[in-house]
């Protein structure tokens, strides 16, 4: 049944179809594990299904999950893809011993959710506590940058990249020139273009889109 259900999460992309066959394994008197949860959450969320997800959630109580990192992390994600910001904070307020991908799936709610200033905020805990960000973070932080027009924190993040030696990937890439650009920085956000050593449709058209936002379309 896990494997099925993470097939149908992940490869396949039929999250309803997850959630009926997670139905059928209860039905059937098999016991969920970690694993089920984890992947019942990602459809969850994947099909802003709230319902179904408190539902779950509440059920995690009863089998002694409700301490499970793993399982907390995909439940922070849920939440926040259902608009559910303050549920998903109280979830990683709770998690004991925060990893990289605790810190990570809350900075990344609040930056999906609209929630710009509160994931900035939470990347500047993060950094207190001592916790280094990796490219997932980095991604994160600089979609709430240029939601917000941030630019020292957004040079701060490429001062990360450069020193932690985070090449510019089609992921980060394109965000960085993206924050630039709402910045209206659009020589730095050129020259991290021109930096990038594998290009796809992704960057230039982050690049394009730069240049015509900023009354640039002859160079777009």
């Amino acid at each position: 049944f896990n494997f099925m259900i993470r097939g149908l999460t992940n490869t396949w992309h039929d999250p309803g179809a997850a959630l009926s066959l997670y139905r059928r394994m209860k039905f059937s008197g098999l016991k969920p594990d970690n694993f089920t949860y984890n992947f019942v959450f990602i459809a969850c969320g994947n099909l802003s299904e709230l319902g179904v997800g408190r539902s779950v959630h509440s059920s995690l109580f009863k089998v002694g999950l409700e301490r499970d990192d793993h399982v907390n992390h995909s439940l922070i994600t849920m939440y926040a893809k259902c608009g559910q910001v303050e549920n998903a904070r109280k979830v990683f307020d709770e998690i004991t011993e925060k990893d990289m991908v605790s810190w990570n799936s809350m900075i990344s709610g609040y930056s999906q959710a609209g929630h710009a200033k509160d994931a900035v905020d939470l990347f500047r805990k993060m950094e207190e506590e001592g916790v280094e960000p990796d490219e997932r973070t980095l991604v994160s932080v600089l979609g709430a940058c240029a939601e917000l027009g941030d630019l020292r924190t957004g040079r701060l993040l490429e001062e990360i990249a450069i020193t932690k030696k985070i090449g510019l990937s089609t992921f980060l890439g394109p965000k960085l020139i993206s924050m630039y650009g709402k910045c209206g920085e659009l020589d730095s956000a050129r020259r991290v273009f021109d930096q990038m050593i594998k290009r796809d449709r992704v960057p230039w058209n982050a690049m394009i889109t730069v240049y015509s936002q900023n009354g640039r379309s002859s160079e777009a």
